[in-house]
């Protein structure tokens, strides 16, 4: 079953389409490569679905030992090989309860590296910085 349907719109311009619910999602080329750069680059959105996956199973793992997990933020940045047309680096900040006792903190930390769908399918040459900082 098809899940989304992305359509081109020009001017460097998708249009993503959620299939079962309509949501639609818009990204742009960013302007150094001559797209609007009004909305999320694809490789923005790269590094924020990294972040995504590792929030939701970070989330699930400090909610099976009785945390709150409402709150916390991710912030994504990405860095890139304009040459090779690759992202190099996917850099996460993770801005964490300071309250997470150390058995919540290494559950959420090791889930984010190990059980992340999107991370352990991204190429290995790709470095995953992730960062948790505890505020």
């Amino acid at each position: 079953m098809k899940n989304t349907k992305v359509q081109y719109q020009g001017t460097l311009r998708n249009q993503t389409i959620h299939l079962s619910n309509g949501q639609t999602l818009l990204t742009d080329a960013g302007k150094s490569v001559g797209g609007l750069g009004e909305n999320i680059s694809p490789a923005d959105l790269l590094a924020s679905t990294l972040a995504s996956c590792a929030m939701t199973i970070m989330a699930i793992r400090a909610e099976q030992l009785g945390a709150d997990f409402s709150g916390c933020y991710a912030e994504t940045e990405k860095d890139a090989d304009m040459q090779n047309f690759r992202v190099t680096r996917i850099g996460i900040d993770f801005h964490l309860k300071a309250a997470f006792s150390a058995e919540v903190r290494q559950a959420v930390e090791s889930a984010s590296r190990d059980l992340c769908i999107v991370g352990r399918s991204l190429n290995t040459d790709l470095v995953q910085d992730f960062r948790f900082i505890y505020e």
